[in-house]
């Protein structure tokens, strides 16, 4: 701006120079000639009064009119009654040149004698047109250094001026850059009376104004993220384009998309068609709130309940902005149901079973083997061992339940592993030598305290030690190995038995799951001991590891924090 502004002015004050100079240039010319013709009839005049007053018949006219002529720098031309020349001041060589030029390039004054002075008629006094011309070069030259001068003046002060005028609308630009930058609440400080100054005023309260605006947006925009993210359920909201205008983070992992990247586009060049029908059904034609089940595959297994409930302005049904989805993650629920279903058809088969057995031979009892005393008793040892195993169940589906519910009633502490592993094997080794089978133990020295159930950890161990056993043919070995690992404690439980193999071991720790049913059977045991392990290694906030083959034994690897106390606490 500042540039424009010094060009035009400049452009301007050059005009207005020329056009002064042009002017002055005219009026000069006029000046100039006029002050030479008054300089003519004044140098005539006084020659007429010299010829006049001078006796002259016998002198040569010319010389005297070249007398005449040095003294008043012009030619000087004497003249009779006739009008011929009889003295003049120019050589003869110059005459007829001089007449020749005399109406274009001379100019000149007459005056008529009063008193002749010998022939003299008239006086003729003329000088060449240039002179006048020398003097308006002279005048040329000093106007020109004068219109020099005062256009760099007039340059400095319009420079200092144009500063001073221009600098308002720099602060002004500076501003508004700040603002476009996000420095809502930008003022200006000069102080001005002028137009610039309701100016500043205005802008000054239009920047407070955006400032408290852009605040509130701000603040409300972060409510309403803050909401979106707080929402446990994934949210995605669409407008009449189909296009994307809110998407929360929930729903962004649900479909494993990046909001920030797909905010302002089309489903469809998010999601094939196939996948818009089967999520959005056919929205352009729903004005109406639906809901549904929805399974997806990708990026992993979900089971969603999708509510879809269209955006109305103004409780206006004309007015649509859009349709809002929600999509609730039902997948645990749905899990548990499916858990909840084959945990009850487990318990009634395995409560049944020995139930049956138990009834078929009190029936029988009741038919008269009750007479047979050997019949008998072999009937209630059996009777006997399947009221055992329910004894059992019932104890680990118990136990199974505490465990789950966390009960809050347990006593955390620390206590010494090498007494824990040291109570459990004095009462396993009897078991595991009536089975002619090596029960071992390792247990590192100086091995630091853990925190937590001290109940529960010897039942995990129990139950993994009990299982190897149970798993071990005779003549085989169990071992039990305990030791710091970098912050663990690293517990683990090798056995030489059958072995498990690889199809089986995911599925190895869920209640109730057999790899023999008909060797469990055999062998005894609820089907819960591994899901015990496994919920109480979760309460200890460890891992459980299994390596195993047919036939190469299995090794039981649990990874416990020894900063446990911390978990716990929380």
């Amino acid at each position: 701006m500042r540039k424009k502004i010094f060009i035009v002015f400049s452009f301007l004050a050059l005009i207005a120079l020329i056009t002064t100079g042009i002017l002055s240039l005219s009026f000069q010319k006029m000046i100039s000639l006029k002050v030479l013709e008054d300089k003519l009839d004044s140098n005539v005049l006084m020659v007429k009064k010299a010829v006049e007053e001078e006796n002259i018949d016998n002198r040569n006219l010319d010389i005297v009119a070249k007398e005449y002529s040095r003294l008043v720098d012009a030619r000087v031309v004497f003249m009779d009654e006739d009008g011929n020349v009889i003295g003049d001041s120019a050589e003869k060589e110059e005459r007829a040149l001089k007449d020749e030029y005399i109406v274009k390039d001379m100019i000149s004054s007459n005056v008529s004698l009063d008193n002749k002075n010998g022939n003299i008629s008239s006086i003729r006094i003329s000088v060449d047109s240039s002179d006048a011309d020398k003097l308006n070069k002279n005048y040329v030259k000093y106007l020109f250094i004068s219109a020099f001068i005062g256009f760099i003046v007039a340059f400095i002060i319009g420079l200092r001026y144009m500063r001073y005028a221009t600098d308002p609308y720099k602060e002004l630009t500076k501003a508004m850059k700040n603002i476009s930058n996000g420095n809502y609440g930008e003022k200006l400080h000069f102080q001005e009376y002028s137009e610039l100054g309701v100016l500043a005023n205005s802008f000054n309260d239009m920047s407070v104004k955006l400032d408290d605006t852009i605040e509130k947006l701000q603040e409300s925009n972060t409510k309403l993220k803050a909401t979106l993210t707080s929402i446990v359920d994934g949210l995605i909201a669409l407008d009449n384009n189909l296009n994307f205008i809110l998407i929360n983070p929930v729903a962004e992992k649900i479909f494993d998309i990046e909001g920030h990247k797909i905010m302002g586009k089309n489903i469809y060049d998010v999601f094939s068609e196939e996948e818009i029908f089967k999520i959005f059904q056919d929205y352009p034609i729903d004005n109406f709130t639906w809901e549904k089940e929805l399974e997806i595959y990708e990026p992993e297994y979900k089971v969603l309940n999708v509510y879809a409930n269209p955006i109305i302005l103004n409780n206006d049904p004309t007015r649509k902005l859009g349709m809002v989805y929600l999509f609730q993650d039902v997948t645990k629920v749905k899990k548990l149901e499916s858990v909840r279903e084959d945990f009850v058809a487990n318990v009634s088969h395995e409560l049944k079973t020995p139930l049956t057995s138990i009834k078929g031979f009190i029936e029988t009892l009741k038919d008269g083997a009750i007479e047979d005393k050997k019949v008998s008793h072999k009937f209630l040892n059996i009777i006997h061992v399947e009221v055992e195993r329910l004894d059992c169940l019932v104890n680990d589906l118990l136990l199974l339940s505490e465990i789950e519910s966390k009960n809050r009633d347990l006593v955390y502490e620390y206590f010494d592993v090498k007494e824990a592993i040291e109570d459990l094997f004095q009462f396993l080794d009897k078991i595991a030598e009536k089975k002619d089978i090596v029960l071992e133990k390792e247990i590192e020295k100086d091995i630091p305290e853990v925190y937590g159930s001290y109940n529960y950890f010897k039942q995990m161990l129990m139950n993994l030690v009990d299982n190897a056993i149970k798993y071990t043919p005779s003549g085989g070995k169990v071992k039990i190995l305990a030791f710091k690992e970098g912050k663990d404690l690293t517990v683990q439980i090798k056995d030489t038995g059958i072995g498990i193999d690889k199809k089986h071991q995911d599925r190895l720790f869920e209640r109730f799951y057999r790899v023999d049913k008909a060797r469990s059977r055999q062998v005894g045991g609820t089907g819960l001991g591994l899901a015990i392990v496994k919920h109480i290694v979760l309460i200890f906030n460890g891992t459980l590891d299994l390596e195993s083959a047919p036939n190469e034994g299995s090794i039981f690897t649990i990874k416990i924090p020894l900063n446990n106390n911390e978990y716990f606490r929380g």
